[in-house]
């Protein structure tokens, strides 16, 4: 709070004073009081004044600027309450009541979305570990009963099993931390790993895997990277430009600080230039998804997501026509 503020927001009060100063010394005079004794009657009725308004001033601006920082400073704003102390005045401890039953009041708005946001995620992740079970089973009749109807089967059942998994991360991201373990890992083997696991879609849409200089060991956790990748090699399926022999391009270097660039690159359809800045943002699909009616816009944000909370970071260059290339610093295992 400024005292410019004060004085401003004071104004009537100090009109009130003056004028009641100045009629005080007109009454004095007219009732014959000696020069000398109206000014030290003056004087001192002002000096009350300021002093009352100093001190007024004073326990205020230190109130307000204490809440004014803390709010600034505090990253949970719903407890700033707690933080503060108890003012000396009373408009200001009548805020301070208000604002702790407010508080009170978003806590437990909040505890109780809280609550209801782990039984929804809870009965997501019960949900997508139980649909495998009969996912399995339509693989296994998939299996003793080939024919063409089937594989067309087989291919709709891998993209509920895609789309089952991509819900189970989405549900997760949220709270990495407890299924999240950093270890050292051989880029070439998790690579090999993912393409291994998405070889018969590669394969089937003629999608081939090419590999540069991969034998590197970096830190992260195998399980989100494995799924990641996974999500690169579907869009690179997914996108693919059919007037081409397609291909996906994996590789490595090494960077300064020890650092490693992992880069997945693909000769598909490529993202038009007004879209790239925004390819990682929750539900865009883009000019790519309105041609692509069953994109959802969800995998590249949940790759993003999880390099944030993995303190990797993920850029991607893109040029329509001529595909799509997605780099990932990693730091190396040393």
């Amino acid at each position: 709070m400024k005292i410019s503020e004060y004085i401003r927001d004071q104004w009537i009060a100090i009109w009130i004073s003056v004028l009641t100063a100045f009629f005080t010394g007109q009454f004095l005079y007219i009732m014959g009081t000696q020069l000398p004794v109206i000014i030290a009657v003056e004087s001192l009725f002002l000096l009350g004044v300021f002093l009352c308004g100093a001190w007024d001033c004073f326990r205020k601006k230190r109130y307000y600027d204490q809440v004014e920082r803390v709010w600034e400073q505090l990253e949970e704003k719903n407890y700033l309450s707690e933080i503060l102390f108890v003012p000396g005045f009373y408009d200001g401890k009548l805020l301070y009541e208000i604002l702790k039953k407010d508080e009170k009041f978003l806590n437990d708005i909040i505890a109780r979305q809280q609550l209801e946001m782990i039984e929804y995620k809870d009965y997501i992740q019960t949900w997508s570990h139980e649909i495998k079970t009969p996912i399995a089973v339509e693989r296994l009749i998939i299996e003793n009963h080939k024919s063409p109807v089937m594989s067309s089967l087989e291919e709709e059942v891998g993209k509920i099993e895609a789309y089952v998994e991509q819900m189970l991360y989405y549900s997760k991201s949220g709270s990495l931390e407890a299924d999240y373990l950093i270890q050292s890992v051989n880029v070439k083997h998790l690579i090999m790993g993912v393409v291994s696991k998405n070889r018969k879609m590669m394969v089937e849409s003629s999608v081939l895997p090419k590999f540069g200089e991969l034998d590197y060991e970096i830190l992260t956790d195998i399980k989100w990277m494995d799924f990641i990748f996974g999500q690169l090699i579907t869009n690179s399926v997914k996108y693919r430009d059919s007037g081409k022999k397609s291909w996906i391009y994996f590789n490595a270097r090494e960077e300064d600080g020890g650092m490693l660039a992992v880069t997945v690159s693909d000769n598909g359809i490529g993202i038009p230039e007004q879209d790239v800045p925004r390819v990682f943002q929750k539900g865009f699909t883009g000019e790519n998804g309105h041609t692509h009616q069953k994109s959802t816009g969800m995998g590249l944000y949940l790759c993003k997501n999880l390099c944030d909370k993995m303190d990797i970071r993920l850029e991607i260059a893109s040029e329509w026509g001529k595909g799509t290339s997605f780099m990932f610093h990693i730091k190396r295992s040393r």
